[in-house]
């Protein structure tokens, strides 16, 4: 199969002397590229945590009112994420640090611990909190 793009392959095609056949790849162009934006889009709208967390229920609960908010996760196995990355509690004492830093006003962290998290990791959390000079604190849960 011979593939031609210059004017003489096409004149010899439409003189139908000794032309051999000639391939479009216009529309496997098309069907890629639409393939690739297809593929690019659906991949950049993915915003998932490392990992589920319960919370607790709660009777009485005031909604959170900052929209500007530090989120802890605590998983039920102990992990913390924030930024959706899963941290040791070095890096999120470093993080939460450096939150207080840029913020002037005080940051606010709300802690987001599974139901069946171990009540010793959540002192952890608020004690790491606690060491960058953050006083406001919250505990989300379910209503």
């Amino acid at each position: 199969m011979k593939f031609r793009s210059d004017a003489r392959g096409l004149r010899a095609r439409r003189g139908g002397a000794g032309g051999g056949a000639v391939v479009d790849l216009t529309p496997l162009i098309d069907v890629t590229f639409q393939l690739l934006i297809f593929f690019l889009l659906t991949a950049s709208f993915r915003n998932e945590s490392a990992f589920k967390v319960q919370l607790p229920k709660a009777k009485t609960q005031e909604p959170a009112t900052e929209q500007n908010a530090v989120v802890v996760k605590i998983s039920e196995e102990g992990e913390i994420e924030i930024d959706r990355k899963v941290v040791d509690p070095r890096e999120l004492e470093i993080r939460l640090c450096r939150a207080q830093e840029e913020n002037p006003e005080g940051v606010t962290i709300n802690i987001k611990a599974d139901k069946n998290t171990r009540h010793e990791r959540l002192v952890e959390v608020m004690d790491l909190a606690r060491t960058c000079n953050i006083k406001k604190m919250g505990i989300l849960s379910k209503s």
